[in-house]
């Protein structure tokens, strides 16, 4: 029972806990096995090396602490604190620093690049433009021959037409004169069968007047 008294008078002094802390900007910082100077020193450790606080004793002054290979140990608590040291905090600034340094580097490269690139696309975006207009006027020429071309074959088509109706009409014409030609020649046989029906009539005829004339004038001869 006393002893569980004792304990429970103890225990508002260790305050269990697992926690990162660093240590201050002290040098070195002993680690030792027990609560005090006279146990065993386990290590040095640097300013600014981050350890785990496992428990607080405050009335030794001591706390508990787990480095990161697993050795666990006591250090003061007054080189322990929430916060990385100011050389620590130093050396983290300045490697942010640096790396905001070379991402504005970076940034500055990329924005060359971007405006070389922008460069280029403005050459590119002009050369196409240029050939949009070659184009659209190609494409005028051939809208234009097309409809040449389709005014041609509209007036082929009315020449072909004219010919095909003077071809009828010549068709006509040779068929009228071959009409004519036949009635000329039947015309003319015509008039030839008159004419040597007139000649063979003739033929008879006139022996008959000359007899006749003769008879007469032998009759007034023998008057």
């Amino acid at each position: 029972m006393k002893v569980l008294i004792f304990l429970l008078a103890w225990l508002p002094a260790i305050v269990l806990a697992a926690e990162t802390a660093y240590v201050t900007d002290r040098v070195e910082v002993l680690v030792r096995t027990g609560k005090g100077t006279q146990y065993k020193i386990l290590r040095r450790l640097p300013s600014g090396y981050p350890v785990t606080v496992l428990e607080r004793d405050r009335n030794s002054g001591y706390s508990r602490i787990r480095l990161r290979d697993g050795t666990e140990g006591w250090i003061l608590t007054r080189y322990l604190s929430d916060q990385p040291s100011a050389r620590q905090q130093l050396a983290q600034v300045q490697a942010a620093l640096e790396r905001l340094r070379q991402e504005n580097a970076a940034l500055k490269k990329e924005l060359a690049e971007l405006k070389s690139q922008q460069g280029s696309l403005s050459s590119e975006r002009a050369q196409l433009a240029q050939r949009s207009a070659q184009l659209e006027a190609e494409l005028q020429r051939i809208r234009n021959a097309a409809a040449h071309a389709l005014e041609i074959q509209d007036e082929r088509n009315r020449l072909r037409e004219r010919v095909a109706d003077l071809e009828r009409q010549l068709k006509q014409l040779q068929l009228e004169n071959q009409a004519l030609s036949r009635e000329n020649s039947q015309r003319w046989f015509l008039i030839g069968a008159g004419v040597l029906g007139g000649g063979i009539l003739l033929g008879l005829i006139l022996p008959r007047l000359g007899w006749r004339r003769k008879r007469g004038w032998d009759s007034l001869s023998s008057l």
